[in-house]
């Protein structure tokens, strides 16, 4: 069967900051660079946008969806009258902590969740071990959901070097494959466009992919930014540097008819 594809152009803000270890400061600085009602469909926030610290400093930052920062979410999403996409928060679940994506739809419920799935781990130059699994448990399960008519597939950052989870969105039937990030500047400077373009292309789908930038305030180690958004031609719609910014970009859905119609890729699958 043919998937459904989205009815009406969607109109995107992809939030890059340089998130500290003072939640309420990020926060501020979120609210003042808030999209004005009525003016956005849908908010996309990077990678744990509202706190970054040490592993002691997550474990301890670590709470269940529904404490203030759920709250502050769901009111944000209400005051543009917009869907937020919260990037990633840090969830707490009795004694498991997760790197969790939230989407809110404009009346501020809680419409999806996605854990991730794929825990980064990387040997830097110095010697140094980054290991998420020191802190967090990974997700078991993909998610889709629908913002408006736009059937979309939730991930997080390291999870774009696998694959095969977008594939199975795309077989879901996903036009939007949204990839918020929290990419290292080492890695960001060799992989994050070829990445996060070869998601776009291989499954036809827009990909908006918002990454923090900065250094995180505890190791030291600078986000890479250039928050991006692709066609699914593998067009880029949107890039930013790396300071702290707000990319609008409206994604029109005659542009996945047209890239489907003259490459039948999709189709042709025979795993």
């Amino acid at each position: 069967m043919a998937p459904t594809l989205p009815q009406q152009p969607l109109r995107t803000a992809l939030v890059q900051n340089a998130a500290g270890a003072d939640p309420q400061a990020n926060l501020d600085w979120l609210a003042a660079h808030w999209p004005e009602r009525g003016s956005i469909d849908l908010i996309a926030l990077p990678e744990v946008f509202a706190f970054r610290g040490g592993d002691e400093e997550s474990r301890a930052a670590a709470a269940p969806l529904d404490g203030p920062l759920g709250r502050w979410l769901a009111a944000q999403a209400v005051r543009a009258n917009a869907w937020v996409l919260a990037g990633s928060v840090l969830e707490r679940d009795g004694d498991r902590i997760y790197n969790t994506s939230l989407l809110f739809d404009r009346a501020g419920d809680l419409a999806a969740s996605y854990r991730k799935m794929h825990l980064f781990e990387a040997r830097l130059e110095s010697g140094r071990t980054i290991r998420e699994s020191d802190v967090y448990r990974p997700g078991d399960r993909p998610v889709l959901a629908m913002i408006d008519s736009w059937c979309c597939g939730l991930s997080i950052c390291y999870d774009v070097r696998f694959p095969e989870l977008y594939r199975h969105y795309a077989g879901e039937g996903a036009s939007l494959l949204l990839i918020p990030a929290n990419f290292t500047q080492r890695t960001g400077r060799d992989h994050w466009e070829t990445l996060i373009r070869a998601r776009a292309i291989e499954n036809q789908c827009f990909v908006l992919a918002p990454d923090q930038c900065g250094a995180n305030p505890h190791t030291r180690c600078r986000s890479h930014g250039h928050s991006l958004a692709f066609g699914p031609w593998g067009e880029l719609l949107a890039t930013a540097a790396d300071e702290p910014t707000v990319l609008r970009v409206t994604l029109d859905p005659q542009l996945l008819i047209s890239t489907r119609q003259r490459i039948p890729a999709l189709e042709h699958r025979r795993m």
